[in-house]
């Protein structure tokens, strides 16, 4: 789902083509038939979008994630810091099998100065109608892209993402920088429906008094259920 440049073009771009083939349509049912294609519940929903101005990106962030697309970014100009929210809200409900997909507002740098200490990452969210997860996330890369360490809060029992409609939490990751890290990535993202804000992002070098937060500790001692008969 997207906004084009000129959807009353498309419009009449489809009424002309119908036209030709002596197909009559009203011009009202034409742009009806374009909100519909594009993903959005109604003409007078997406009319409403095309009136609203486009997020200012922030400076030194790009967007990113696996449906980046279905999200707007950028900042917000009321509360004064970066959000990230569904675009399909106002739209046609998400089919199941995208509601896996997440938009993030990302950042990269060296890791030159960090190799072989231990980073903390620190912000702060809050969340509307999430109903996958808005969350922080960091990962120390080395060479070839290859990740050293990772964490999104996603496994965690306490102090994870947020979901629903939550207020301003505290969220932390802290990782090791291996000495053979290259880079070092990090940011916010949303997973499904909502809008999740972002603000106060800092970095601090922490001692080993404070745990990461990653753990690749397997949970289970043995492998099990080796022939699929066990179902949840």
């Amino acid at each position: 789902m997207h906004i084009p440049r000129d959807p009353k073009a498309m419009a009449k771009n489809l009424r002309q083509a119908l036209a030709e083939r002596r197909i009559e349509i009203t011009h009202s049912d034409s742009l009806e038939f374009v909100a519909r294609q594009l993903g959005w519940r109604d003409w007078n929903t997406l009319a409403a979008r095309l009136d609203r101005p486009p997020l200012r990106m922030p400076e030194g962030w790009n967007v990113g994630g696996t449906r980046g697309h279905d999200y707007e970014m950028g900042l917000d100009p009321e509360k004064g810091c970066a959000v990230i929210r569904y675009s399909g809200n106002d739209a046609e409900p998400m089919p199941g099998n995208r509601r896996s997909g997440f938009g993030t507002l990302m950042q990269r740098f060296r890791a030159d100065a960090y190799r072989g200490k231990r980073l903390q990452l620190q912000a702060e969210l809050k969340a509307d109608a999430v109903t996958g997860a808005a969350t922080i996330w960091l990962r120390i890369d080395g060479n070839k892209t290859r990740a050293l360490a990772f964490d999104n809060m996603e496994e965690r029992q306490s102090e994870g993402p947020l979901t629903g409609t939550v207020e301003w939490q505290d969220r932390s990751i802290v990782l090791d920088v291996p000495p053979d890290a290259r880079s070092i990535h990090f940011g916010f993202y949303l997973r499904g429906d909502g809008s999740v804000w972002a603000r106060r992002f800092r970095f601090a070098e922490v001692d080993a008094s404070i745990e990461v937060t990653d753990d690749p500790t397997p949970q289970r001692a043995a492998p099990t259920n080796l022939d699929f008969a066990a179902v949840a």
